[in-house]
Order: C-alpha cells, then sequence, then structure tokens
C-alpha cells in the first residue's frame, strides 16, 4: 500500500489518506470525531514535555544554591534525566503493544507526578537525580506515544507540527516565568504547580478515556511478529539515515539553545545572553506555526534540504559576526530554519517505513534524545577550549553533516521508487 504512494513523489499526507480506509491502521484513527480530542490532547501533552526539558535547567541557580553543588554534580542531573528519556523513548512501542496507547499515556502522566512529589517531599542530592531519572522516562514516554498517534492521523504533517508548536511553547514560557516570579524562598513552589497542572490534566484525561468506546484505547495488533527494522533489509537504510538525521538535528537545536548564553557572552553580549534564548525559541514557536499551517503543501525532503543548507550559511555568518544586532538577527533566522526541520523528518521518516510507525517514531525521538546528549561534549569542549566562533562552526559543521544526511534519504527514496517500478513491471510480463 505504501508504495503504491511512491510513485509521484513522497507526501506524508497522500500516504495517510490512502491508510485510512486500510485494516492496518489502528481503530484509534479510523475517523472518530473524538479523536480531534484526542489530538488536543496531545498538543498538552507535548506542552508539558516542553516544560519538562527545561524543568531543572530553568532552577539551576537555585537547585545549586540550596544543595551546595556546582556545574559537575548538575551535568549528572541532566544526565540521568536524558538516559531517563531515552529508557521512555525505548520502551513506549513494547508497551503500547502490550497495554495500549492510553494506557502508556497515563503511566508517563503518573510516572512524572510521582516523580516530581518524590523530590519535593524526599529533600536530597541523590533523590532529586533519582526523580530526574523518572520525570525523563515519563516524558519520554509521552512523546513518543503521541507522537506516534498523531502520525497515524490524516494531515500527521500538519499536526505533528502544531504539537511541535506547543512544545516549543512549553520551552519558552516555561523558563520566563521562572525569571519573572520566583525567588530564593519560593523556588520549591514551582515543583507544586507542576505537580498540580499534571495531576488536573491527568484527571481530565481519564475522563476523557472512559467516554471512549471500548477498544479505541489499544495498540495496533500483530497478527504476525514483525522483523525488526534494524534487521529488516528492505529498511535499514533509510532506518539508518532517519537515526543520523534526529541524532544531527537535536546536536543543533538543543545545544543551540543550551550554549547560546555562554556564546553570547564570550562574543561581546553580556547584555543579552539571555534575551537571545528567547529570540531563538519565538523562531521556533513561529517557523512551527507556519509549517503547520503550509505543511501539506510541502515536499518533505527537498524542504529537509533546503533548510539544511540555510542553516549552514546562517551558522558561519553567525560564526563571523561581531554586531550584537546582526548576531540576534541570524538567531532569529536559525531558529526559523531550525523549526520545521524536526516534525517533519519525523513524519516523513516514519511513513516512509511501512507498517512500523510506532518503532520508527521510537528510534527517531531516542536518537534525537541521544544527539543532544553525546554533541554537547564536543560543542562544550570547543567552546571551552576555542572560543565561541569555533563552538558555532561546530555547529555549522554539524548541519552540513545533516544536509549530507537529507541528500542521501532522498537518493534512497528516488532508488527504492526505481526498484518498485521495476518490481511491477515485471509482475506485468
Amino acid at each position: 500500500m505504501l508504495r503504491e504512494g511512491r510513485g509521484c513523489g513522497f507526501c506524508p499526507c497522500m500516504i495517510i489518506m490512502r491508510w485510512s480506509g486500510d485494516r492496518k491502521t489502528p481503530l484509534l484513527f479510523r475517523g472518530s470525531e473524538k479523536m480531534k480530542k484526542v489530538f488536543y490532547f496531545g498538543c498538552v501533552f507535548y506542552f508539558f514535555i516542553g516544560t519538562i526539558h527545561v524543568f531543572f535547567g530553568s532552577l539551576t541557580p537555585y537547585l545549586l544554591a540550596v544543595y551546595d553543588k556546582g556545574p559537575g554534580e548538575l551535568s549528572s542531573l541532566i544526565f540521568f534525566q536524558f538516559i531517563g528519556f531515552l529508557s521512555g523513548v525505548l520502551l513506549s512501542p513494547i508497551l503500547v503493544r502490550k497495554k495500549g496507547y492510553g494506557a502508556v499515556l497515563t503511566m508517563g502522566l503518573l510516572l512524572m507526578i510521582v516523580s516530581l512529589l518524590l523530590a519535593l517531599l524526599v529533600p536530597g542530592w541523590t533523590t532529586l537525580v533519582l526523580a530526574g531519572f523518572f520525570l525523563g522516562s515519563g516524558a519520554g514516554s509521552l512523546e513518543t506515544t503521541a507522537g506516534a498517534y498523531v502520525i497515524s492521523m490524516e494531515n500527521s504533517a500538519k499536526r505533528i507540527s502544531i504539537m511541535e508548536v506547543f512544545f516549543g511553547l512549553g520551552a519558552l514560557l516555561f523558563p520566563l516565568v521562572i525569571l519573572l516570579t520566583v525567588t530564593e524562598q519560593t523556588w520549591h513552589y514551582v515543583f507544586f504547580i507542576q505537580v498540580a497542572a499534571l495531576t488536573i490534566f491527568l484527571l481530565l484525561w481519564v475522563v476523557f478515556m472512559r467516554k471512549l468506546p471500548s477498544g479505541q484505547m489499544k495498540g495496533p495488533s500483530h497478527e504476525v511478529k514483525k522483523t525488526s527494522l534494524l534487521l529488516d533489509r528492505n529498511n535499514r537504510m533509510i532506518v539508518v539515515l532517519m537515526i543520523c538525521f534526529a541524532f544531527f538535528y537535536a546536536g543543533i537545536e538543543t545545544n543551540f539553545a543550551n550554549f547560546l548564553p555562554s556564546i553570547m557572552l564570550e562574543k561581546g553580549g553580556d547584555d543579552w545572553s539571555l534575551f537571545a534564548v528567547s529570540i531563538f525559541w519565538t523562531a521556533i514557536v513561529i517557523g512551527r506555526t507556519i509549517i503547520a499551517r503550509k505543511a501539506d503543501q510541502l515536499h518533505p525532503l527537498r524542504f529537509l534540504k533546503i533548510s539544511a543548507a540555510l542553516m549552514i550559511l546562517l551558522l558561519v555568518a553567525f560564526a563571523l559576526t561581531t554586531q550584537t544586532t546582526v548576531q540576534l538577527l541570524l538567531i532569529f533566522f536559525i531558529g526559523l530554519c531550525a523549526a520545521g526541520m524536526f516534525p517533519i523528518a519525523l513524519t516523513a521518516s516514519a511513513l516512509m517505513i511501512e507498517n512500523a510507525i510506532d518503532e520508527a517514531t521510537s528510534y527517531f525521538i531516542a536518537a534525537a534524545s541521544l544527539g543532544g546528549a553525546c554533541l554537547s561534549f564536543l560543542i562544550g569542549f570547543s567552546l571551552e577550549w576555542a572560543g565561541a566562533a569555533s563552538a558555532v562552526l561546530v555547529f555549522a559543521f554539524i548541519a552540513v553533516l545533516l544536509f549530507a544526511a537529507a541528500i542521501q534519504m532522498n537518493r534512497s527514496r528516488k532508488k527504492e521508487e526505481i526498484l518498485t517500478q521495476h518490481a511491477t513491471l515485471k509482475a506485468d510480463r
């Protein structure tokens, strides 16, 4: 079914529309009006995931002061949160097949609530690190499962872009609220408020699920046991390229935001370091909002190539520029270029692999989280030993690898089209 849709160029939305009447489509996505509400819940899921991604980073000054720790201990907290996120991403497809989509989303919310309560009620740095692991695990399971939901729906490119807008809003607004309202005496109230918000949302989600017809929250059925994508010869190349693309992209997006204050300080923009981060995330939100409106009209792989090429040029210009105003303008356009790449690449990669959306989504998000963590060491080392300009050039080099991965994905898709056409001609004879 998938291969028939590739003859006139790859378009995720066209493929999904072809799938919508197929028996392989999960019952969850077969035209029910309630699935629109599932999508709305998905947007809120992604908003909370965005806040969790920056949760400990936003509270860094208060956590280090209260627990009398330094940057080394902070890195261990962030690292264990990343390991937890990765475990949640990798385990969620297995849990979805056994327990169903609704159960995994519910468990993810519960895990986040319990981990925040653990950090709040049992003081201690070790407890905080342990809570970070479970918090990341809950967020990882939510992101993968909700993403797999939406990719299996019609107009998935547009929907996943809208959800990524909410992710960006969470990551943008949470630090701003902390900056404007929290003090050394009130920082712990952030845990209470986050727990309360997650608990209220969990109750709304449980009430909504109870109103759904029986069976609609079950995972996809697999009558025949499938080979893992990494062992499937037909899909192995596209899976490797998909993993590489996600790895390099997250290495840019995650670390550019994290290292931007330090980069601006070294480049002389002392008063604009925090504002630069807000500019970057504002551009991400604006870009993803535009992509959400135009996603159906885009050629996914062509869009990825153009975005990566523009990002290379903008990063090189940013590395060489010394004027603060120009730097802030370039940061904005870098954010615009990065904005649509993740949702479009996620949708395209998952749907280029036949009947394996859950597993493909899991690999993509896992590779992204791994890239964000691993490449931070390279960028941090270059910033410390060679300065801000060299660190930005490292970002530009990663963007070159991103561009190469996008080109190779396009070539792989065209090669598969040719092989499919030859197979069809032979069958006709």
